[in-house]
């Protein structure tokens, strides 16, 4: 039903056109201002569906998106995933299966069953298992079947580092963007991306608008695009559809799009304005609620159309998040990081195998959903 609203609204439109009566003076300049609204809004009703066969072709309703969860050593368990992207991808109408950074080829490839992946975190407990995950998806969508994937923030950088083979201490430069709100500026490849071709127009001009920096930055590293003429094969594989300026002006790309498959990554945070409180820098505003809910919406409607599903109900069960305890991290001293988004958090270190096979037997490893104040 995604382009039916638009629809009924361009047809509200047309009827009030028809049944006004519009002064002599005016007339001429009043219908050529309907005729580029009613244009303009067509466009967007044709954007809202490009790409998507509809609804009927949905696969599953409710998806089971897989994200990949965080190391932590001083969590109850050995592994995070903090709740704010739970309730981001919840709000869109999925679920969440927590896949451990640290799981078995067996176990990875058994969560793979999920609709679609979301990768937060960028560390090298996990980059292998992250690599697995991306050329599964990368044969599914090869093979006909949809398999989306969102990369944050350092998601976003994995994904680039996953393309290239280039290292993170060469792909990456340092960035004054921790606790920063800020802009995106659109490329012209935005205009008919399928993560920004049907944002509505205020919400565009009021994301590229410096007196409401509604995007949330919060990192110390990011890509230039410079970087895309150093290593064309990035440019091969993704369209740049935002740039942003840190606080001294150095541009970094902010959104991207993968040209043949469904792979999204951005630097930004659209998740925390719905969900993560405790730091005021985080834009609470309608619009910044509003902008978040769109890449949700896009990226979990995507997953709908994979036929991915666990093997029973019972085993979909035991895979949600909600199998785990969740604990309120502002509770103790001592809590998972919250930012800035670096790598160089402490737990960052491989676990021994024999005693992560232990504690899942025991049931100790998590992964926790952390809520965060």
């Amino acid at each position: 039903m995604r382009g039916l609203l638009p629809l009924l609204a361009l047809l509200a439109l047309v009827n009030s056109v028809a049944s006004a009566r519009l002064s002599p003076g005016a007339e001429e300049s009043e219908r050529a201002a309907v005729t580029a609204l009613v244009q303009r809004a067509a466009a967007a009703a044709a954007a809202s569906t490009a790409g998507r066969p509809g609804p009927r072709a949905y696969k599953r309703t409710e998806p089971i998106i897989g994200v990949l969860t965080q190391p932590c050593s001083d969590c109850p368990g050995k592994s995070y995933i903090a709740s704010s992207y739970v309730h981001w991808v919840e709000a869109a109408g999925g679920r969440v299966a927590p896949i451990r950074f640290y799981a078995s080829d067996r176990e990875l490839h058994r969560l793979f069953k999920s609709g679609g992946l979301t990768w937060l975190w960028l560390d090298s407990p996990y980059v292998g298992a992250a690599r697995k995950l991306f050329n599964w998806a990368v044969q599914e969508n090869d093979a006909g079947n949809p398999f989306p994937i969102h990369g944050t923030c350092l998601g976003h950088q994995l994904l680039h580092i996953l393309v290239s083979n280039v290292s993170r201490n060469d792909l990456l430069v340092e960035t004054d963007a921790v606790s920063h709100p800020s802009t995106l500026e659109f490329t012209s490849a935005a205009d008919d991306s399928r993560t920004w071709g049907n944002l509505p127009a205020d919400l565009r001009s009021k994301l590229e608008d410096p007196k409401l920096n509604i995007a949330m930055q919060n990192h110390e590293y990011g890509i230039p695009p410079s970087h895309y003429k150093r290593w064309p094969i990035l440019g091969n594989f993704f369209n740049i559809l935002t740039t942003t300026k840190d606080r001294n002006g150095l541009e970094y790309i902010s959104t991207v799009e993968a040209k043949k498959y469904p792979f999204v990554g951005v630097q930004w945070h659209p998740e925390k304005p719905t969900s993560e409180f405790g730091n005021n820098d985080i834009p609470h505003t309608l619009d910044a609620v509003r902008v978040g809910q769109h890449l949700a919406n896009n990226f979990v409607d995507t997953a709908r159309y994979s036929d991915h599903a666990p093997d029973s109900h019972e085993q979909e069960l035991a895979d949600l998040i909600y199998s785990t305890a969740p604990v309120f991290s502002a509770r103790f001293e001592d809590k998972p990081p919250s930012g800035p988004d670096d790598d160089e958090h402490e737990g960052g270190g491989d676990p021994d195998p024999a005693s992560a096979a232990r504690a899942r037997r025991r049931g100790e490893d998590g992964p926790r959903l952390v809520k965060s104040s």
